[in-house]
C-alpha cells in the first residue's frame, strides 16, 4: 500500500477520533459519513450508524483512542484504495475538522508495535523500522 495513502488514512483517522469527543460531532460525522460512502448516498445512513456506534464507544471508554484511530485508518485506507479520487475530498474534511475547535475533551492516538509503524500528520510520513534482533 502507498505510503502517502496510509499517512493520509493516519491523520485522518486521528482527527477523526478527536472530532468524535467535540461539541461539532454531530455536523462532522454527517459530513465523514459522505466521505466514507464513497459517492453512494445509499451507504451514507450506514456509514453515520456505525460512526456514531465508534464515537459511543471511544466516549465510554469501551475502545481506547488508538484502537479506534487504527480501525478508521484501515477504513479510509481501503476507501482510497478502492477511490483515490475521494483523497481530494478527504483532505479537504481534514483540514475542516483541524480548524474547528477542540470542544470540551482532547485524546491522544499514540501506540507503539514491534513491526514497522508508520506515523502520519501533515499529509507527511515518518516510517521507523526497528533493528533486526
Amino acid at each position: 500500500m502507498d505510503v502517502e495513502v496510509l499517512a493520509l488514512a493516519g491523520a485522518a483517522a486521528e482527527a477523526l477520533v478527536q472530532a468524535m469527543v467535540s461539541d461539532g460531532w454531530t455536523s462532522a460525522r454527517a459530513r465523514i459519513a459522505r466521505v466514507l460512502s464513497g459517492g453512494d448516498p445509499a451507504r451514507v445512513p450506514a456509514e453515520e450508524a456505525e460512526l456514531e456506534r465508534s464515537g459511543q464507544a471511544l466516549r465510554g471508554s469501551e475502545l481506547s483512542p488508538s484502537v479506534t484511530a487504527g480501525h478508521w485508518q484501515g477504513r479510509i485506507a481501503d476507501l482510497l484504495t478502492r477511490h483515490p479520487e475521494r483523497a481530494g475530498e478527504l483532505t479537504a474534511l481534514l483540514r475542516e475538522l483541524r480548524s474547528r475547535p477542540g470542544g470540551t475533551a482532547h485524546v491522544h492516538v499514540g501506540g507503539h508495535n514491534n513491526g514497522n509503524l508508520i506515523i502520519g500528520d501533515h499529509n507527511t510520513a515518518r516510517i521507523h523500522r526497528p533493528e533486526p534482533r
